[in-house]
């Protein structure tokens, strides 16, 4: 799949997070790559590191307090998750466009639909407990018009469910697949203007769910994806 080549303009990272604590970023040495790797993936798939900086070796080592190699290590995995493209010119944060939104939307839809019937098919308390948790930090940060804090939260319920659904290879997949839409959501979120309704499918999916039915779940589930998939679509249709 190609992504999208257009670039932002050179900007360092640690201008880019300047108005965020850098501190947390700093990784525990004695799993570097894997550290370096997830807080990476945090601030791009947050939008704080946006669609097209170039991702520089040197720049990522010194923001995290780490040698060259892990950072190294660390820009391969999230290429290989399909968050960062390489180029002759270096690696840069993807710029997905309207064909590889829909590309990973179908992609998404089948593998995520399954993920939910599986997890419907053996929810625990435990995990309904943390799953609407998950739905209130949703719904708190709709009262603070948080947007960004929302993100994270809609991000976080789908992994728990990935996680419930017991398979770690479909897990997997869906990291590698959902980061991008995830990346695109964050950084255009002026096009979701009623996050009530939102909100709403990811209830009704959460009950469905903690219900154990499966059938219900998927079809919770592939609603709330096409309703996803047209609000990101407006971005191209509405360019600004």
């Amino acid at each position: 799949m190609l992504l999208g080549s257009n670039r932002s303009p050179s900007v360092s990272l640690a201008s880019l997070l300047n108005h965020h604590n850098t501190a947390n970023l700093q990784v525990d040495r004695n799993s570097l790559t894997g550290q370096a790797t997830d807080l990476l993936r945090e601030q791009i798939i947050g939008g704080r590191i946006p669609p097209g900086t170039k991702l520089i070796e040197r720049e990522v080592a010194e923001l995290l307090g780490i040698s060259r190699m892990p950072a190294r290590e660390a820009l391969m995995n999230l290429e290989r998750e399909g968050l960062v493209v390489a180029k002759n010119s270096g690696r840069y944060v993807i710029q997905p466009t309207q064909t590889d939104i829909e590309h990973l939307y179908q992609v998404r839809l089948l593998l995520e639909c399954l993920a939910v019937e599986l997890a419907a098919s053996h929810a625990t308390p435990e995990f309904c407990r943390a799953l609407q948790a998950n739905l209130q930090q949703m719904r708190d940060a709709i009262a603070r018009n948080d947007r960004a804090a929302y993100v994270r939260s809609d991000l976080e319920a789908h992994q728990l469910i990935w996680a419930q659904a017991g398979n770690p290879h479909l897990q997997k997949m869906l990291h590698s697949i959902t980061g991008p839409i995830f990346l695109f959501i964050a950084t255009h979120t002026e096009f979701q203007t009623d996050w009530t309704e939102t909100l709403q499918l990811h209830e009704e999916l959460a009950d469905a769910i903690c219900a154990g039915n499966p059938k219900q779940a998927a079809q919770s589930m592939r609603e709330q994806l096409e309703n996803s998939l047209q609000l990101s679509l407006r971005v191209f249709r509405n360019p600004s």
